[in-house]
């Protein structure tokens, strides 16, 4: 009966092996797949912030073109407005 046991204590020892082994490979992976992911992470985060500095810039400008246009209205307005005067002078004399 003791040899029974001994080869039922061998192959639980076998399967604990096995187990620890696959835990040890598991590890490996998550870790590698952490390390990817950690990598990923930082380059989206980069891009973000690329994509936001580049977002900023373009409302700013867009900010600038529309004073810039207001400006230039006011401008042709005022042209018009003299192009009026001129032409209601013209026409009373």
């Amino acid at each position: 009966m003791s040899e029974h046991t001994g080869a039922d204590g061998l192959e639980q020892l076998l399967n604990l092996e096995e187990k620890i082994q696959q835990t040890i490979q598991l590890l490996k992976t998550t870790r590698a797949e952490k390390e990817e992911l950690l990598r990923e992470n930082a380059q989206l985060r980069q891009r973000l912030e690329e994509q936001t500095r580049a977002a900023r810039e373009s409302e700013d400008r867009v900010g600038r073109l529309e004073k810039e246009r207001e400006a230039v209205r006011a401008r042709v307005q005022r042209l018009m407005d003299q192009v009026d005067a001129a032409t209601a002078a013209r026409a009373e004399a």
